[in-house]
């Protein structure tokens, strides 16, 4: 499996694959319209969001003797970054865990909303998001106990500087590259934020 691990134009890590097309699988039962329109809702969420999980849930399928190649700047050695990336996963398991007992608290409520007219969106894709995220937990869980190697890229490293430098003028060449170089879909959807109020 490989992975990046990159800065955004914020300077917050996102962690996704190269391409994680199609959205989530589930087996569609009776009410095959409501999962569907819940599925729908579900694609909606931001690209750096749905990339991230998605990338998780995959990996949730990995073999116990399979590396992660996880593609960085290399503007840190790789101890460095091997230990950011460790932190990044715990605090993401952490994350995982709460929005889990948070949804399931909700569920119930949600469960509630089909005794209006219509199919009950809410309730599926509250259903939808909590299985994608279950995923993305046992990934998360994977990925710790996975021998990990980081390979520095040059296209990355030259993404980052610009971030760090506050080049913005540079960034959409720069995700263009990314997008076409390193076969990233829709990079400048995970990377490209609009700037942060507070860093000025």
């Amino acid at each position: 499996m490989a992975l990046f691990f990159v800065k955004d134009s914020r300077h917050h890590y996102r962690c996704f694959e190269a391409d994680s097309s199609g959205s989530p699988s589930v087996r569609f039962s009776r009410a095959r319209e409501a999962w569907e329109k819940a599925k729908e809702k579900l694609m909606l969420l931001p690209q750096r969001v749905l990339r991230r999980e998605q990338a998780f849930a995959n990996a949730s399928k990995l073999g116990r003797e399979e590396t992660v190649t996880v593609f960085c700047s290399g503007l840190e050695d790789e101890k460095h970054i091997g230990r950011k990336f460790r932190l990044f996963l715990h605090k993401q398991r952490t994350s995982h865990l709460l929005a889990l007992i948070a949804e399931s608290l909700v569920l119930p409520l949600a469960g509630l909303s089909g005794l209006l007219p219509g199919p009950n969106v809410a309730f599926y894709s509250l259903v939808l998001l909590m299985i994608l995220q279950w995923r993305a937990q046992r990934g998360i869980r994977r990925i710790l106990h996975l021998p990990r190697e980081f390979r520095p890229q040059t296209l990355l490293e030259e993404w980052e500087a610009a971030v760090e430098e506050g080049r913005r003028e540079d960034f959409p060449l720069l995700l263009e590259r990314i997008e076409r170089e390193l076969g990233v879909v829709k990079a400048r959807k995970i990377l490209e934020r609009p700037p942060d109020r507070r860093r000025d």
